[in-house]
């Protein structure tokens, strides 16, 4: 599903109303009669229900106008409040509450301590609170009177829904502009807006409905956009697995990972890679790794490699890659200067497709011309403070443009770029962007990024190609946490169940 600019969308308006014909006031009407529906689910039966309506000066408020009218008319009994003289609003807005006007609604206008008062009590009493304050549109900061109108609603309201965007939140960077409101649920319009997807504004949002309201899908037919990754995108990735297929069929990787004290992140790649489908799994650990190892995960084939860089370990490096379908590097490997002689020879003689992920990359940034003599397809799968290192920024520097950040190093180095974190950007360097939808905070918990890139490399060595290797296992690995967290609990999700409900994460996708 793409997603849209709020510049974007409002091209996207004026296109359907001026080109193709499309009233804006049907279009309101549209958006209201499919807010209203999403507002009667959550009420739900409850008996004399009351809904609060609060509505801002624009076409957002024009919306919470006609929803107004549409509950009315469904027997909810309504309370409506606005942010401005009724006499000062404009075009489909004014025609919208000149009807409920004309209906002998009161619309009391908030505007000092006695309106926010009266819009409490309204809150207190009420079964829903529907905010129709401000669109995606808001471009400065969020104070005065509407700051104090926010927190009324969000320290007195039981149930909030909000009308296209939670108030406040910037619809095209996510960022909390000074306030806003906490909405359970969301019903935006036509395509989601970046700002929805992206934290801190996602977390506002609460469940986002998409609604169709009338406009044609092809006016965002030719728009460069990045994308929401949905369940049927992820089907349509996944790698087929023939009835007659044998364990090399289905993808052999070679993980190079471990050292003393971190046996843990090669095992949880390892098990990563097989729940996710691979036949057979090798493994480069150091010699001090090999004995647990081969306790912990029986079914890898584990190979130690000599301490020093000579002809014997310049042989096994170059069988074991010769033989695998796909490379993994980094997990565990320490940032010694042992493990930056291993990488850069893996990074000389690796021609399949690879994974750089933590400790490659920890080294990387000390020397990153070691990406430009990389001689295969690479994905690298930073969180912010890796991706800060690799770039020399801050890490409220990386978070503050996530998608801007990862699409310039993808496009520098010729990568893909998983920047990972809540809403993970996988970033292609054709361009192609995809946001991530599934996983939970119970997944920032020690080794769950090793099991993401045990999925990543495992769909490498199975066929699929770096942008999709990484954006199928991003999506299913935040699945696998989801399960894990609905199971469990998420403050009690460790990486281990991460990566052994990969598998029920597979089925849950095929079987629907």
């Amino acid at each position: 599903m793409k997603l849209l600019t709020p510049q974007q969308m409002k091209a996207i308006d004026e296109s359907a109303i001026n080109d193709i014909g499309i009233p804006g006031i049907v279009l309101m009407e549209n958006a209201a009669i499919q807010t209203v529906m999403k507002a009667s689910q959550m009420i739900g039966d409850k008996k004399n229900p009351r809904v609060t309506v609060v509505a801002g000066a624009g076409n957002n408020g024009g919306d919470a106008f006609a929803v107004t009218r549409h509950l009315l008319a469904m027997g909810y009994e309504v309370s409506v409040f606005c942010m401005t003289d009724t006499g000062n609003l404009k075009g489909d807005a004014y025609t919208n509450v000149r009807i409920l006007l004309n209906m002998g609604m009161d619309i009391p206008v908030i505007d000092d301590a006695a309106g926010l008062e009266r819009l409490k009590k309204s809150c207190r009493e009420s079964d829903l609170v529907i905010d129709g304050l401000l669109g995606t549109g808001l471009n400065r900061d969020v104070e005065g009177i509407m700051s104090e109108v926010m927190d009324v609603i969000n320290n007195n309201a039981s149930l909030v829904l909000s009308i296209d965007i939670a108030s406040g939140v910037d619809g095209l960077t996510g960022k909390v502009r000074g306030n806003c409101i906490r909405a359970d649920a969301t019903v935006t319009f036509f395509l989601p807006k970046l700002g929805m997807v992206l934290y801190p504004g996602a977390g506002h949002i609460g469940e986002l409905t998409v609604a169709d309201i009338g406009i044609p899908y092809a006016l965002a037919g030719d728009l460069d956009t990045p994308v929401l990754m949905e369940k049927h995108d992820i089907r349509g990735m996944l790698p087929v697995r023939p009835m007659e297929g044998h364990k090399g069929t289905f993808g052999k990787p070679l993980i190079i990972a471990g050292s003393r004290g971190m046996t843990g992140a090669a095992y949880l790649s390892a098990l990563a890679a097989y729940r996710t489908g691979s036949g057979l799994v090798k493994m480069i650990v150091p010699d001090d790794c090999l004995e647990t190892l081969s306790v912990m995960l029986p079914e890898a084939v584990i190979s130690g490699l000599p301490r020093q860089p000579d002809r014997e370990r310049a042989y096994v490096l170059e069988r074991l890659i010769s033989e695998a379908d796909a490379v993994l590097i980094g997990p565990g490997l320490s940032r010694s200067n042992e493990a930056m002689q291993l990488l850069e020879e893996v990074a000389e003689k690796c021609d399949k497709p690879m994974v750089l992920d933590a400790d490659a990359l920890n080294l990387i940034s000390g020397n990153r011309s070691l990406l430009e003599k990389l001689r295969c397809e690479a994905i690298i799968t930073p969180h912010p403070a890796e991706m800060a290192r690799l770039t020399g920024l801050s890490t409220t520097g990386v978070q503050d443009d996530r998608i801007g950040i990862a699409k310039r190093f993808a496009d520098e180095f010729g990568l893909t770029v998983v920047l990972k974190g809540a809403g993970t950007v996988i970033a292609s360097n054709d361009g192609r962007t995809a946001i991530n939808p599934t996983g939970n905070h119970g997944m920032a918990t020690a080794g769950a990024g090793d099991v993401l890139a045990g999925v990543i490399v495992s769909l490498l060595g199975q066929g699929l190609p770096p942008y999709e290797a990484a954006v199928a296992g991003v999506y299913l690995h935040g699945l696998a946490g989801d399960l894990t967290a609905a199971e469990l609990g998420a403050a009690g999700v460790m990486a281990t169940d991460i990566a052994n409900n990969i598998s029920r994460a597979i089925s849950n996708i095929l079987d629907n």
